[in-house]
């Protein structure tokens, strides 16, 4: 069979167009990419632009469902008190080897915590390079934050590593650190505030010292089994009502005055009966009766075993996310 070549003129003619085409392909590979450049560029500003002004991380206690259990009181003050700011909870096990949250046993859930902290914080300082930032811990919460914010390890629960693993960026941004119920706690530490003496089941070691020292306060009363050497648990589980305000206060002091908190008083009106209550400055109508002390926005509002606020402040609805935990979103 005869093979057949094209003839000069038509490879001419082909070697133009290839040189047309290719002009044209690498003309719409710039414009994309500049394109992609602009959405990326848009997006990373939109992302930073959301930040927000006050960021807030809580950790519950042993056993408490997922949320922020009785951390949620200091974080609501918080919360209340700087519109705008947002919030999360650590997700960790929360466990001493009981059977409702899964058996884990109390090291491995302190560990898994202790990491937990950290990469929650970095990923959101990562993100948020400019949001000042509030650790809030109750109980194994406290010491899981305890671990993360001052390194220093925690044989306690088999924490060798003793660097801090917050990322020093996030660490410039943690502008104040409550614990409550820490058992991490011995006396006499710079931050402790409370009547124990003594120190919790997991203690620091004497002359322990936390690079960040200043910005934290720790509660601790003397009856107080778990961060004390005391045998009244309920102590243990009061410390948002007896020490919240104070705690407001520290955080107050803490955070750069451009972020002044809000005291304006405004009258919210719920069907079932009117209340007065010190709360954003808004008039609002809020349905559910008696809400004069709802969650913020971000804040737990609800699920199994949740004995604080199921309502929310004006701006947003209880969500359920799952069976254990609802939040104003």
């Amino acid at each position: 069979m005869a093979h057949v070549y094209p003839s000069p003129t038509t490879l001419s003619g082909l070697s133009t167009l290839s040189g047309l085409e290719f002009s044209r392909n690498m003309l719409l590979t710039a414009a994309t990419i500049a394109l992609l450049g602009q959405q990326v560029t848009a997006a990373h500003l939109q992302a930073r632009q959301s930040c927000p002004a006050i960021h807030i991380f809580g950790a519950r206690e042993t056993t408490a469902p997922a949320g922020y259990g009785s951390s949620n009181t200091v974080v609501n003050l918080i919360l209340n008190a700087y519109p705008g700011s947002t919030a999360e909870a650590i997700n960790y096990p929360a466990c001493g080897g009981q059977s409702q949250c899964g058996g884990v046993t109390y090291a491995n859930s302190a560990v898994q915590g202790t990491a937990a902290v950290a990469s929650a914080v970095n990923s959101f300082n990562t993100r948020c390079p400019q949001t000042q930032l509030v650790l809030v811990g109750y109980s194994q919460g406290g010491q899981i934050m305890d671990n993360a914010f001052c390194g220093g390890g925690d044989t306690n629960i088999g924490l060798t590593n003793t660097a801090v693993p917050i990322q020093a960026s996030a660490i410039n941004m943690i502008k104040a650190a409550i614990f409550m119920g820490d058992p991490r706690y011995i006396y006499p530490l710079p931050y402790e505030v409370g009547t124990c003496r003594t120190q919790g089941f997991a203690p620091r070691p004497a002359g322990f010292s936390c690079p960040s020292a200043s910005k934290i306060q720790s509660y601790c009363d003397a009856p107080d089994p778990y961060c004390c050497n005391g045998n009244n648990a309920q102590v243990h589980q009061g410390y948002g009502s007896t020490y919240g305000q104070q705690a407001l206060a520290f955080v107050r002091g803490k955070l750069n005055g451009s972020t002044n908190p809000t005291t304006t008083t405004t009258r919210t009106t719920t069907p079932g009966g009117g209340q007065q209550t010190t709360t954003r400055a808004t008039t609002t109508t809020t349905p559910g009766g008696n809400n004069n002390n709802c969650s913020a926005k971000w804040g737990q509002c609800g699920g199994i075993s949740w004995t604080g606020p199921k309502c929310c402040q004006s701006g947003s609805t209880c969500q359920a996310q799952n069976a254990y935990y609802s939040q104003c979103l």
